[in-house]
């Protein structure tokens, strides 16, 4: 008869745990989903303060040191048109045209 009792107050032991851990795990997953809100609103607000900061700088440059004619890239690997920056804040102060309809290895 004890181990009956026994068998019985084990099951329920063993449910009761098996619902805490189904409910660690919620929460668990719960808190990982805000904390990526949370990061991804931070990277948000951090992307537009660098925005904001960087137009400052450009509006108050005067764009005095400009580099000589560069390789641009559109995407790395893929170039585009040679261009002249400000070496103070990164302005594209002058590009060069680009002739798309120029052939490659044909002059």
């Amino acid at each position: 008869m004890k181990s009956i009792e026994f068998c019985v107050i084990l099951e329920t032991m063993a449910e009761e745990m098996k619902e805490t851990t189904e409910q660690i795990k919620e929460r668990h997953d719960m808190e990982i989903k805000e904390s990526s809100e949370r990061r991804t609103s931070e990277i948000e607000e951090m992307r537009e303060r660098h925005g904001r900061e960087i137009e400052e700088l450009r509006e108050k440059c005067n764009h005095k040191k400009v580099s000589d004619w560069m390789e641009s890239q559109w995407a790395p690997g893929h170039g585009g048109p040679r261009v002249k920056v400000c070496n103070n804040c990164g302005l594209v102060m002058d590009t060069e045209k680009w002739n798309l309809n120029v052939e490659v290895g044909v002059e």
